[in-house]
């Protein structure tokens, strides 16, 4: 794109700040100063892949945005019961979080140019000029939940739309790692605080599956990583390199399952704790993975 590379090097900046911090490193120490040079190819597609993203968040929204993601990383997701999304009035749409470009995967199969996204502050997502409008940030901050809280509130308040990994970190993916339906019970209880400030609102529970590759989780650079999140964190990041070094990635199929919206009143009837996980969708589990499927996520590499 002509006249481009200028827009480029935040994103290029902060995709190795990303690397370096998926590797357990200082995101701007040494080892970023060595990787800028060794990561250019992946790196650059990223940035310029980034680049139209915006863009196109300047005129449609997230899903604009999304969209120009997926077809940049040649990604095509498989959804089902996306046409329960509403069109319109507050929604909370709750997905797991298996990483990588689950948010892509879902925020592309979603019509409502109103929705926002609760997201890590990072300096990736802060590279975003235009798309930043839809981000709700929070920070690991004393105060900076609450900042988020409020801001989830007041858009829902509006009539707005956000999409929120409930867990808040990343969890298993159902095609690659066991036990991920337990997920649900880790839910984070800023969900039940949110749905009880905006009883209007309508929760809608969305299943991602397929993102990481089996291959991509038994890389021998994964196991620098002991904690079982960050190793994921780092499966995730090497996969996505993968696919940016590969000038024609094969086309990588994750899975979406949108679940029934059910209102915040019955979800928290009674006075008693809501469970805000009872709202997923039916037989998700079994839905999402094996039969489901069309390619494995291990086709995805690394």
């Amino acid at each position: 794109m002509k006249g481009s590379d200028g827009r480029e090097s935040p994103y290029r900046d902060a995709a190795v700040s990303e690397i370096c911090y998926a590797l357990g490193a200082a995101r701007h120490g040494r080892l970023h100063k060595l990787l800028g040079p060794l990561a250019g190819v992946p790196v650059g597609r990223l940035a310029r892949i980034a680049v139209r993203a915006d863009e196109a968040a300047a005129e449609g929204g997230l899903p604009a945005a999304a969209r120009t993601i997926q077809a940049g990383l040649a990604i095509d997701p498989i959804a089902r019961g996306e046409g329960k999304i509403p069109s319109s009035g507050p929604l909370i749409i709750a997905a797991n979080h298996p990483g990588g470009f689950d948010s892509v995967a879902v925020l592309s199969r979603i019509t409502r140019p109103d929705i926002k996204v609760v997201l890590s502050d990072t300096p990736l997502f802060r590279a975003f000029a235009a798309a930043r409008a839809w981000f709700i940030f929070a920070p690991l901050t004393a105060g900076g939940g609450a900042k988020a809280l409020r801001a989830c509130v007041d858009h829902l308040k509006g009539g707005g739309a956000i999409l929120i990994f409930a867990q808040g970190d990343v969890e298993p993916d159902p095609e690659a790692m066991p036990d991920a339906g337990r997920a649900f019970s880790h839910w984070s209880r800023s969900l039940e605080i949110v749905l009880r400030q905006v009883p209007a609102a309508r929760l809608q529970a969305a299943i991602i599956s397929g993102i990481i590759g089996p291959r991509a989780l038994r890389h021998p650079l994964v196991r620098l990583r002991r904690e079982e999140p960050r190793r994921q964190k780092l499966a995730e990041t090497l996969q996505i390199i993968r696919r940016m070094l590969s000038s024609r990635p094969a086309p990588a199929r994750p899975h979406v399952s949108f679940g029934d919206p059910v209102p915040a009143a019955d979800l928290i009837a009674g006075g008693g704790r809501c469970r805000p996980w009872r709202c997923r969708p039916a037989g998700c589990w079994k839905n999402t993975w094996p039969g489901w499927r069309v390619c494995h996520a291990s086709d995805l590499g690394p």
